[in-house]
């Protein structure tokens, strides 16, 4: 259970990322890599905590087998936190920004044909995080008893409605055509223009 909640709270930040990012009409182009950095985050902090977990039973089977004195024992565990938590971190942010530069860099190598559908259905499963959020919050803060059902309907229709709109409106999230080192040309990239 916290492996998932771990992965869905960056899921979540990744959603309210693109979202920001769509409303800036600058930062459109970016909006599906940055989603795709901060959910890059939730299974590196998943593994991170499988490996913090290994190090503590490592360390209890070293005190074990050295006869180490239990005094050292949060000296020794806090120290190992710590430095595996800064290079976990470090690691993740490095690894979440090769990700979504590789992201970005192929995204805007497709046709517009492969990336229409591909940004709706991105979208779409943005949408979906959105939709279990607001079941999340309608089970834990809401008075009303059939809340959670009124959320449980918004999930589809939110996942529709981004959908859609990344349908619509994928050529605001495509950017400028790429210049170099690319194997489509311009008016691939840009579609025909009555879509």
């Amino acid at each position: 259970m916290l492996a998932a909640a771990i992965v869905f709270f960056f899921l979540a930040l990744g959603s309210v990322a693109f979202l920001i990012c769509t409303l800036i009409p600058l930062s459109r182009k970016y909006a599906l890599s940055t989603a795709l950095w901060f959910a890059v985050w939730g299974p590196c902090c998943v593994l991170l905590l499988i490996l913090v977990i290994l190090g503590i039973v490592a360390g209890s089977v070293a005190f074990q087998a050295t006869q180490m004195r239990w005094e050292d024992a949060p000296r020794l565990f806090s120290t190992l936190g710590w430095g595996t938590i800064i290079v976990g971190g470090i690691l993740t942010c490095v690894i979440a920004s090769v990700v979504a530069w590789l992201h970005q860099w192929l995204i805007h190598r497709f046709t517009f044909v492969l990336f229409r559908p591909y940004a709706t259905l991105v979208s779409a499963g943005i949408g979906s995080v959105f939709g279990w959020l607001s079941i999340w919050l309608a089970m834990v803060w809401s008075p009303f008893p059939h809340a959670v059902w009124l959320a449980g309907f918004m999930l589809p229709i939110l996942m529709i409605v981004f959908g859609a709109a990344a349908y619509l409106h994928a050529r605001a999230l495509r950017g400028n055509a790429p210049t170099g080192l690319t194997w489509i040309s311009p008016e691939e990239f840009a579609g025909p223009s009555n879509l």
